[in-house]
């Protein structure tokens, strides 16, 4: 997997697992807490309703959230360029989009074992 930016580029089918952070307008980090919902949402394009996948995490480590993609995620998907974004619904009921929509590139791969 490799990032550029807020471009996320990987291999399709594989295992990977994102850290994701968030911090306030003056740069410092804002740990999640418990009741805080991180999604990771994929879709063909923005403006359409249906989702490649989706990723919940409710769980934290270190104010952290890991989200673990699994092989299922991406492994009957087409090759190509898709779009995420990451939101953060807080446990005080605020909802902020912590990634902007961008670019999810599904690469293909070789081998299929």
């Amino acid at each position: 997997m490799r990032i550029d930016g807020t471009d996320i580029y990987m291999i399709r089918g594989d295992t990977e697992c994102i850290r994701v952070s968030c911090k306030n307008t003056h740069g410092i980090d804002v740990p999640f807490v418990e009741g805080d919902k991180i999604y990771l949402t994929v879709k063909k394009s923005p403006n359409v309703e249906a989702k490649i996948f989706q990723k919940l995490v409710n769980q934290f480590t270190d104010g952290y959230a890991l989200i673990n993609l699994q092989h299922e995620d991406t492994a009957n998907a087409q090759v190509g360029s898709y779009y995420y974004d990451v939101q953060l619904n807080t446990a005080s009921g605020k909802v902020k989009t912590i990634v902007p929509p961008s670019r999810f590139v599904i690469e293909e791969e070789v081998t299929y074992e």
